[in-house]
């Protein structure tokens, strides 16, 4: 039987904390990439959906797209629109934070996107709501694909939570002229 010699053994040890070095940076990448994906899929999305004719129609593409690209596309949404936009290095263990958005002024603003079918479960609002309270950040927009109860809108009018949804979801994703 041969023995293993010193420098074997060293050369092993030394290529398996590089990789475990070297693990993170490759992790990231692979997220960044997906991030870039996104983003260029988000910006196809928004032409895709100016070729529809009724506000039905682009609500009912948006429904189908990747909740990924989904996010992507309100963040550059907001890009075009003039606001800074700082995308989280993840999508996943966001903690419900779907990307931060800063106003004119230099505001504060976390968004949180939804794709439903129906209608909006209230309780979602609220917990997007109670981390807005507990991150003190004064107002956060909470932007959906599906239907908005009379109820619904009566109980977040005065909220921190700026329901964003149908005609002003469209608005939103509007290229400005």
């Amino acid at each position: 039987m041969k023995s293993i010699s010193f420098f074997t053994i060293e050369f092993l040890f030394s290529a398996l904390v590089l990789l475990a070095i070297l693990y993170p940076y490759f992790r990231f990448r692979k997220e960044f990439d997906r991030h870039i994906s996104n983003v260029g899929k988000a910006s196809r999305v928004i032409d895709k959906i100016g070729s529809f004719e009724f506000a039905g129609q682009k609500i009912n593409y948006l429904r189908k797209i990747d909740p990924f690209v989904f996010e992507e596309l309100l963040l550059s949404s907001f890009e075009m629109k003039g606001f800074k936009v700082v995308r989280n290095k993840r999508y996943t263990g966001d903690a419900g934070i779907d990307g931060t958005i800063y106003d004119k002024r230099g505001n504060k603003i976390w968004t949180q996107a939804k794709r439903y079918r129906g209608y909006i479960d209230p309780k979602h609002i609220t917990a997007f709501e109670d981390l807005l309270l507990k991150g003190n950040i004064s107002v956060g927009y909470f932007i959906h694909t599906g239907k908005s109860s009379v109820g619904t809108r009566t109980r977040f009018r005065n909220s921190r939570v700026r329901v964003i949804g149908g005609s002003s979801l469209i608005r939103l994703l509007e290229k400005p002229c």
